[in-house]
């Protein structure tokens, strides 16, 4: 990708973490202190993977924990995941209808550590007040409350991290402040929220009690049309990430809704573990050689996630390529 200006923003294509080796359909991510990434991963290769990767932007896998089934600590369909400034981590459940939450501050020596640093979990199935039906996505609040966005119940529920409810806002439509199965959610530094309205195919902005604001993209093909958006991050100035999960591209828009840039994905160079996967590996790397157009591999497939950090960095989970692809925005 070539450097895009628009508007007093530089964008640009930085390069791409893990690969097959390294994560399995990488749904959701986290950033932890320093350059930590958490990255929660869901897939079916003859039997299900699941788990958190606890790994480094230079690819060094740290740790990772929980694991496939319903006992404390695993999970069947996991969705969602954050981390706090304690450490915790929080991951959602769209099957058992439940947070589990772990403890990250723990010993990981590179080992995956299954259960073990399981504390406890909370969640009730149904459609009342303080129930969850569908936990699709989550984030944190800057008093580090949760809001989760169930995609059963077309709705915004909001909790203590202890689980203790404390509000929701929302119902299933397609007018302004309703939704048909939302997914991602977002904060900004103002405390509004951001919702992928995954069947309207938009991304709707909320005051933190859940008063409509706005709305962002269009439903269509093409840059700055939407069609299934899975994800939603929005950095320190205001502008708003989308993963169209539905057209395998990144939208993004300024604070007032205006179309800045389409991300398509640019992986033309393997991240460092799919080299080393390809040097231990003759025979895949014999395949390769035969291939004389790459273009779909270093595009995206199916992105699922997107976060910034406070550098400009901008993280996407590709999940189907099972990697993250990192995009640079500076002033310019």
């Amino acid at each position: 990708m070539k450097a895009v200006k628009v508007r007093g923003r530089v964008f640009s294509y930085s390069r791409t973490i893990g690969n097959v080796s390294v994560f399995r359909y990488p749904v959701d991510l986290a950033l932890g202190e320093g350059n930590t990434i958490y990255v929660l991963n869901r897939g079916h290769d003859g039997d299900w993977i699941f788990g958190v990767n606890v790994i480094n932007t230079d690819e060094g896998l740290l740790g990772k924990f929980g694991g496939n089934g319903e006992g404390d600590g695993q999970f069947v369909w996991p969705t969602a995941l954050v981390v706090d400034s304690q450490g915790l981590a929080y991951v959602a459940d769209e099957w058992l209808n439940r947070i589990s939450v772990y403890d990250t501050t723990v010993e990981f020596n590179k080992q995956d550590i299954g259960e073990r640093n399981f504390l406890r979990k909370w969640g009730t199935v149904g459609s009342g007040d303080g129930q969850i039906n569908g936990p699709a996505g989550m984030v944190l609040d800057r008093d580090e409350n949760l809001y989760i966005t169930e995609y059963v119940n077309h709705r915004v529920s909001k909790f203590t991290r202890g689980g203790e409810f404390l509000m929701n806002f929302g119902k299933e439509g397609s007018g302004p402040g309703e939704f048909n199965r939302p997914w991602g959610i977002a904060v900004d530094s103002q405390g509004d929220l951001y919702v992928a309205d995954w069947r309207n195919d938009r991304v709707q902005k909320f005051t933190p009690d859940g008063r409509y604001l706005a709305t962002f993209g269009t439903p269509g093909a093409g840059p700055g049309k939407l069609h299934l958006p899975s994800d939603v991050a929005v950095d320190q100035d205001g502008d708003v990430y989308v993963t169209d999960w539905g057209q395998n591209k990144v939208e993004v828009y300024d604070a007032e809704g205006g179309h800045l840039a389409t991300f398509y994905g640019d992986a033309e160079k393997l991240s460092k573990s799919g080299e080393e996967y390809l040097e231990l590996n003759i025979a895949d790397s014999e395949k390769r050689q035969k291939v004389t157009n790459f273009e779909p591999e270093f595009r995206f497939n199916l992105p699922t996630a997107v976060e910034v950090d406070g550098e400009g960095r901008i993280l996407i989970a590709d999940n189907v390529r099972m990697r993250i692809q990192i995009y640079r925005k500076e002033r310019g």
